[in-house]
């Protein structure tokens, strides 16, 4: 079952895309724009209005519904705008490295890199950074990451792979072309490489990030992934994830405005293995936020 399948399957589709004033205009208008054509053509005498069936409200009816649903169709884009500041939430389903703006990369706090020998998975958004902005080469980011995390205090730690550890929120910024790159420290290695990510380790983590931008970042649109959701072994539901990312985006930034738009990406395989749809996110966010 495809994403668009999916949300009319839910009660929120029908709620924000049928049941509210938008809708009923849009069915207004279609039953408006139809009987004008009736009184139109009983005007040139193409037809007598006053012999048609009152059988005929209902084809107009159902008409008037199937344009409805077409033109609200399942939305791939929310935005929630935090009132009372030039704040804005946007959930969207895409490409991360495609969406315009300065964009997050979690990583584990030894800021491990490897993927020849599966400490990295390829297929993560990690493995996909490294292979599209370094071609692979693992020398090079290692360099960049060790540029950046010069003076930073760590913790020696053994296992296979890199040994100095750093705390939860570490962040190194990458500039490469007119791109910036986040990566910050969200998961914990244990000695076998396996990282796992627990709730409080998540905000801890993202406070640290949010921390770091607003003090050495650039101040323009934020996009981060839905982080933990993969190999960080996050076991609360992608809604809440979503919920969770964005409120602790808008705490940060009720202190200092380091971004005006946080876009929270998510890719689309994840929507069709997590049942998640739109108007279920927006439904949760007008309730989780403020």
């Amino acid at each position: 079952m495809n994403y668009h399948t999916q949300s009319f399957c839910t009660k929120s589709y029908w709620a924000y895309a049928l049941i509210s004033v938008d809708s009923l205009k849009t069915f207004l208008a279609t039953i408006g724009a139809i009987w004008m054509a009736i009184d139109i053509s009983d005007s040139f005498h193409l037809l007598k209005k006053s012999e048609l069936s009152l059988w005929l409200l209902t084809p107009l009816l159902f008409f008037g519904v199937l344009v409805v649903i077409f033109t609200r169709r399942p939305v791939k884009k929310i935005i929630y705008k935090y009132p009372g500041m030039d704040l804005m939430i946007e959930v969207t389903i895409g490409d991360l490295f495609k969406i315009p703006g300065q964009k997050v990369i979690s990583t584990n706090t030894t800021f491990d890199t490897d993927i020849a020998n599966g400490i990295i998975s390829p297929t993560s958004i990690q493995g996909a950074f490294t292979n599209i902005y370094y071609s692979g080469d693992l020398a090079r980011l290692d360099a960049d990451l060790l540029n950046g995390l010069q003076g930073i205090s760590s913790q020696y730690f053994q296992k296979i792979g890199k040994t100095e550890r750093y705390e939860l929120g570490t962040t190194v910024k990458l500039k490469i072309g007119p791109e910036y790159f986040y990566w910050f420290a969200m998961a914990e290695m244990n000695v076998n490489n396996t990282a796992s990510t627990k709730m409080k380790d998540l905000n801890v983590s993202l406070e640290g990030l949010w921390e770091y931008i607003s003090t050495k970042g650039e101040k323009i649109d934020t996009i981060i992934p839905l982080i933990g959701t993969g190999r960080g072994r996050l076991s609360i539901s992608r809604k809440k994830l979503i919920a969770i990312i964005a409120q602790s985006f808008i705490t940060a930034s009720e202190s200092n405005l380091f971004a005006n738009k946080l876009v929270i990406v998510i890719h689309p395989d994840d929507i069709e293995k997590s049942n998640l749809n739109l108007f279920e996110v927006k439904d949760l966010l007008n309730h989780f936020l403020p």
